[in-house]
């Protein structure tokens, strides 16, 4: 297996525990570190209301400030793309945003752990090392963010000078929110107290390694948890989410916060303001960066409570108009650098165009997921083999005679997918291919591909009567026959939909089994060609 050194320039930030995980500002001023940063951050329980004393009485009335907050989500790549996004350009952002405006919170919404070719080999440190350099105030723990599994992304949230956020997940073994991470976060801005959360989806115990979390409706953990955090006298409430599992919809139409900031890959910009709520988007990548200017009025009420009033006034950023930062861009380029040697190894030539993008791969048969099957079973000696779509995420079409790279394979296979061998029943497998077809129209990810079998499915049918045929080497499948059914560690794990499997006796261990995207690469390096082929393994009728 080949790796790559790659070093976590994070290792000298500040980590402590106080009960819970401190931030690194926090733990540098506990040293009587002076680190300079206009925004400071600690733990919710961790910080008082930041109201002064007159007279012996508590004075909340402020005449109007000014809050700037800057959000943006998505971030894998280092690289621009056509002037636009990456690293630099978002450090650059950042910086320019900080300058001009004291009261300023940077808000990250996630996804950005994962999927990534050079997070295939560090589990996301090189993101958490830009980000530090960037003074985010805070992140958003999302499903991929909990791709590489719960010990993973405690190591990254201990990594990170900023808190990950989280606020309706809990470890199984304790009850409380997983190690590192912090169910919502109060953050200073001159004056002003903000409380900020975040809703992961429920999904990802479905499509991440995540074993141990449990992922609760979001809606009423947000809804206590604002609640909260009024309670303890926070000016605004802020939440983040994303799209998974339609995550943003719910959380939209419960309205638990002041602000929500979502995910939304059919809008890439949006603001929504009725007077009292606002939600906003914006796409990822860092092309484009959400900044929301608020007015912010606290005056004490008729009753003698506090009242908080506000008025927003949206910008949308071109980062194609700001310099990218210096500092920010060589630690890229230098990340970019460490991979680029070994990426870019040809490992055969295509014979045929090639189709990788998400409906290719999610509708039906699919010359390059025939391939990956079809060499997984062989690798492991089995009687048939299952894999699903959406563990193949590289969205190209390649022309014949391309000479692919391990870049490449690395780009469509970049999870750490290993195989295992299961000893299966007839009947579990037909109910495995059946759950993989139960949502085709929505393109979800558990579409499934076949080695050594065929299957007829019916589109027109209700989900749960759709396959129609199936069958393991020229024969129908027996209920009660037992089969070697060769998958990847994350369909075995019951992800994606296929609980089925979970559980089922393991012939062939994780641990003793190569990465997926490591066999693909031996098996066309072997012949120096890779030949697309479709052989009508799965029909479907629409």
């Amino acid at each position: 297996m080949d790796t790559i050194g790659i070093l976590n320039g994070a290792a000298g930030r500040i980590r402590t525990r106080l009960g819970r995980t401190l931030s690194s500002l926090a733990a540098s001023l506990a040293l009587g570190l002076g680190l300079g940063l206009p925004a400071a951050i600690l733990p919710a329980q961790a910080q008082q209301p930041a109201a002064a004393v007159v007279d012996g009485k508590v004075a909340t009335d402020t005449g109007p400030v000014h809050l700037t907050i800057l959000y943006t989500q998505g971030t894998t790549d280092l690289d621009e793309t056509a002037g636009r996004g990456g690293m630099a350009r978002l450090a650059g952002t950042i910086r320019q945003e900080r300058a001009a405006h004291p009261n300023l919170l940077v808000l990250h919404g996630g996804q950005t752990l994962a999927p990534s070719v050079l997070a295939f080999y560090d589990q996301g440190a090189h993101i958490i090392d830009l980000l530090n350099g960037m003074t985010i105030d805070a992140m958003a723990a999302l499903n991929r963010e909990f791709h590489h599994g719960d010990d993973r992304l405690s190591a990254r949230a201990f990594e990170a000078g900023f808190p990950i956020v989280t606020t309706n997940t809990v470890d199984r073994a304790t009850g409380r929110t997983p190690d590192g991470l912090e169910d919502a976060v109060v953050l200073s801005a001159g004056p002003l107290r903000i409380g900020v959360m975040a809703a992961t989806p429920v999904l990802t115990r479905e499509t991440t390694r995540a074993q141990r979390t449990e992922f609760r409706d979001p809606v009423p953990a947000l809804t206590a948890k604002a609640a909260a955090l009024r309670a303890d006298g926070v000016d605004l409430v802020v939440a983040m989410t994303g799209y998974a599992g339609d995550t943003h919809r719910s959380v939209l139409a419960a309205r638990p916060a002041d602000i929500v900031l979502y995910q939304d890959r059919n809008r890439p910009f949006a603001v929504d303001y009725d007077g009292r709520f606002l939600s906003a988007t914006v796409g990822p990548q860092a092309a484009w960066v959400l900044a929301l200017d608020l007015t912010v009025e606290r005056r004490t009420g008729p009753d003698g409570k506090p009242q908080v009033s506000w008025t927003p006034a949206p910008r949308l950023i071109d980062s194609a108009a700001v310099p990218p930062d210096p500092a920010a861009l060589i630690q890229a380029k230098t990340y970019a650098a460490r991979l680029d040697t070994m990426l870019r190894m040809e490992v055969g030539r295509l014979t045929a165009p090639l189709d990788t993008r998400k409906e290719a791969l999610r509708t039906g048969e699919n010359a390059f997921a025939n391939a990956v099957v079809d060499t997984l079973r062989e690798t492991l000696d089995a009687d048939v083999a299952l894999i699903n779509g959406g563990g193949i995420r590289g969205d190209r079409q390649y022309p014949a005679d391309a000479l692919l790279t391990r870049r490449d394979i690395y780009s469509e296979l970049p999870f750490h997918d290993v195989g295992v061998v299961l000893d299966i029943t007839g009947q579990q497998l037909w109910e495995a291919v059946e759950s993989g077809v139960s949502a085709v129209e929505q393109l979800q990810g558990r579409f499934p591909h076949l080695s050594n079998a065929r299957a007829e499915i019916d589109l027109t049918r209700p989900p749960g009567q759709r396959l129609r045929s199936l069958s393991v080497g020229g024969n129908p499948v027996g209920r009660s026959t037992r089969y070697r059914l060769a998958t990847s560690s994350f369909l075995a794990a019951g992800g994606d939909g296929y609980g089925v499997l979970a559980g089922v006796p393991r012939l062939v261990e994780d641990r003793n089994s190569e990465f997926i995207s490591t066999q693909m690469i031996d098996q066309i390096a072997r012949s120096g060609e890779f030949v697309p082929r479709l052989d009508g393994r799965m029909t479907v009728r629409r």
